[in-house]
């Protein structure tokens, strides 16, 4: 993953959308790049035209957007002034706007609402959007805390699982952080009838770990990498008490077309209260 190209971030104007904002400014600055910061512009909104007549009227609202991410550069320039910032405003709705940048982006960064605690902090219809069409990886953030924690990835053995660790390491490397990659043992298997089936599933596990592991060495030379052999009721499960307190989790897309997520990244983004990064293979596109 290079970051020297593009770092996108999305902003609405919310609290949400400016953590995501501030999180893609230190990341531009660690990686020595600059970062683009856009607002999907909507228009008209209707006014009252000769003769009481609707008209389109886009200048106002156009006006208000191009401010907002006037204030959005100003507060960058401020906080990382060393950064270079870009603008855009682009017609079209958030969604596609983000889909549409990220087919040549290096990454995508969205902000995400919580709408509550049915089924977990929600995403937001943009952020969920975005994560099922993305034709890069998308770090969705929730939080600015935990900048001192490790850089958490999932590791399965898949070709999706592998590019998360070469991402997950490049985010290691840039923030000089330490690179901690799990294998979660699904412990809903039938009993092991005796010990050596059960040191057979275990090696598997430490196995995998160890590939991963190596990758990620090779990719960066001189990164601190941990790994960890997990339990739980489900991967999800064992990723969400394993990410408290990282950085970030990165995790693979495991969808094989542009459709819906697989069942162990959908339930950890959706559940998760940390900052995720979900990557996607480049044969999803």
């Amino acid at each position: 993953m290079d970051f020297t190209r593009n770092i996108v971030v999305g902003y609405d104007d919310t609290m949400a959308s400016a953590a995501a904002v501030r999180w893609a400014a230190h990341l531009a600055r660690s990686s020595g790049t600059g970062l683009r910061i856009v607002h999907a512009w909507s228009w008209p909104l209707l006014s009252s035209g000769l003769a009481g007549l609707p008209v389109a009227d886009s200048a106002g609202p156009r006006n208000q957007a191009t401010r907002l991410l006037e204030d959005a550069a100003a507060t960058v320039s401020l906080l990382v002034p060393e950064i270079t910032v870009q603008t855009d405003l682009i017609p079209g709705t958030a969604r596609d706007v983000l889909d549409d940048l990220s087919q040549t982006a290096e990454l995508v960064v969205v902000g995400t609402r919580g709408l509550g605690p049915v089924m977990g902090a929600l995403l937001g219809s943009v952020s969920r959007g975005i994560l099922h069409d993305a034709g890069c990886p998308v770090a969705v953030i929730r939080s600015e805390h935990h900048v001192g924690g490790p850089v958490l990835v999932a590791y399965d053995g898949s070709e999706a699982a592998g590019e998360a660790v070469d991402v997950a390491a490049d985010l290691a490397g840039t923030w000089d952080s330490r690179l901690r990659i799990v294998h979660v043992r699904d412990d809903e298997h039938a009993p092991y009838d005796q010990v050596a089936e059960a040191w057979n599933g275990g090696a598997r596990s430490r196995g995998l770990l160890d590939e991963a592991a190596e990758r990620a060495r090779t990719a960066h030379d001189g990164l601190t990498v941990e790994t960890r052999m997990l339990e739980g009721r489900s991967a999800a499960d064992g990723l969400l008490t394993a990410a408290a307190g990282a950085r970030i989790l990165v995790m693979g897309h495991r969808g094989l077309t542009r459709g819906a997520f697989g069942s162990t990244a959908h339930a950890t983004v959706l559940h998760a209260t940390g900052n995720i990064a979900v990557v996607r293979r480049p044969s999803d596109e």
